[in-house]
């Protein structure tokens, strides 16, 4: 017979201080130990990814004039940033909801983008909002995140189930999101994403606990799962959320610059409570257990197939020696690093590194230390030199669930609907 057991006998657990709550990090560790973990040692697991997601954007809602000053606002800018007014006119109200994309570029900031002006709301910074009204008055104004009546952040397609490796076996360069410097050709080299283990739809396979209404951190905030996001389908599923951008952490957002463009960070945390063991068997042992396809990164077919145990294995942090920087004149990685979180003079500025190894990968004195390994595929060894998902961060996240359930800040919650996926993309 399944061993079973309530969500509500779970909850009860949490608030008698007798509840065991593990990230998967942890649980997969205990197991690589050789612990003899089973259904009875735990009653909930949490999960985390933390990546670079483009299907996020900003719904906001603030005040820009006094009533009847202008009929409706027709073009919004945010830094620069173009956004998408409406629905509603708001006529004659002075007030505006527009829609900023993630992946918006400024046309007033260089190299700026949606996931860096989400990051700098939440950092409680003044952003200069530009508007044009249907009879052309133009009004500018500077506003914080606290000005704003509205904020929330919606994410269209997030926790995608893992990722893939890219590969470019052409002959030339290829510019591209999967790439921080343009992609080298001849099977030189290797990107990845996806945080293996850890991953949310992993540890869930047959969406058994993940639904609709449930709640869910987006990056560090509570927010809620609102359905399934798009272009899912059963073995590529993936999730869309809702969250105030009020109480979000920076270290969780941002931007990410690519040969092709900046993409924006998010990062998403979602509980299992262990409700049976069929439950508790699908929660992922190793990263060996997770495959990695090899695409070609021209047209997506396949090259080969890995797991990310070939790609995570405790090597999460890139570290930085200061005794092997010897100043150069022009610091690559201080000009290339995607997430400017690196000066010579300062160091890295953890609370930006996104741990990808861009850094490792072209630092000529190799002053900065991880284990990117190196992948075998069509009898060639291949390197890997970038990282697009923060394996480190996701577990932190995943760790301040964990803390925030056990202290009943965080409540698990049964959906109110399942997620319906289709079974093949069309």
């Amino acid at each position: 017979m399944v061993k079973k057991r309530k969500l509500s006998e779970i909850r009860k657990k949490i608030s008698n201080n007798e509840a065991t709550v593990l990230t998967v990090q942890e649980l997969v560790d205990q197991l690589k130990d050789g612990e003899n973990v089973q259904f009875e040692d735990v009653d909930v697991v949490t999960t985390a990814t933390k990546g670079l997601m483009s299907g996020i954007a900003g719904i906001f809602s603030f005040r820009l004039t006094i009533p009847k000053d202008v009929r409706k606002f027709v073009e919004i800018t945010l830094n620069g940033i173009n956004s998408f007014p409406g629905p509603c006119p708001n006529e004659y109200l002075g007030v505006v909801d527009l829609i900023l994309y993630g992946t918006g570029h400024s046309a007033t900031i260089e190299g700026y983008s949606g996931g860096m002006l989400f990051r700098d709301l939440v950092e409680g910074k003044n952003i200069e909002v530009v508007a044009k009204s249907i009879e052309g008055k133009i009004i500018r104004r500077e506003m914080t995140l606290h000005d704003m009546q509205f904020a929330r952040l919606i994410g269209t397609r997030q926790g995608i189930k893992n990722y893939y490796a890219m590969i470019n076996p052409t002959i030339e360069p290829i510019n591209t999101i999967f790439s921080v410097l343009p992609f080298e050709p001849n099977n030189s080299q290797i990107t990845f994403s996806g945080c293996g283990a850890l991953n949310p739809f992993q540890n869930d396979p047959n969406f058994e606990i993940f639904g609709i209404g449930m709640p869910v951190l987006v990056n560090g905030n509570i927010g809620h799962l609102i359905g399934p996001g798009t272009r899912n389908y059963v073995l590529k599923p993936n999730m869309m959320t809702i969250a105030d951008f009020k109480g979000m952490k920076p270290e969780y957002m941002g931007s990410f610059k690519t040969s092709y463009g900046s993409e924006p960070i998010c990062s998403i945390a979602a509980p299992i409570p262990i409700l049976n063991e069929n439950i508790f068997h699908n929660i992922i042992k190793s990263d060996l257990d997770v495959p990695l396809t090899v695409l070609n990164i021209v047209g997506r077919e396949k090259l080969g197939e890995i797991t990310y145990g070939d790609v995570w294995d405790d090597n999460f942090l890139v570290q930085f020696d200061s005794t092997k920087c010897t100043k150069c004149d022009e610091c690559k990685i201080e000009k290339y690093c995607p997430t400017s979180c690196f000066t010579p003079q300062n160091g890295i500025d953890k609370s930006r590194c996104f741990n990808c190894g861009t850094c490792v990968a072209k630092c000529p004195e190799e002053a900065f230390k991880c284990d990117l390994k190196s992948i075998k595929i069509q009898g060639k060894k291949v390197p890997i030199i970038l990282r697009q998902s923060d394996r480190f961060g996701a577990i932190k996240l995943a760790n301040e669930l964990k803390l925030k359930i056990l202290k009943g800040e965080f409540i698990l919650e049964k959906p109110t609907g399942k997620l319906e996926f289709a079974k093949e993309v069309k």
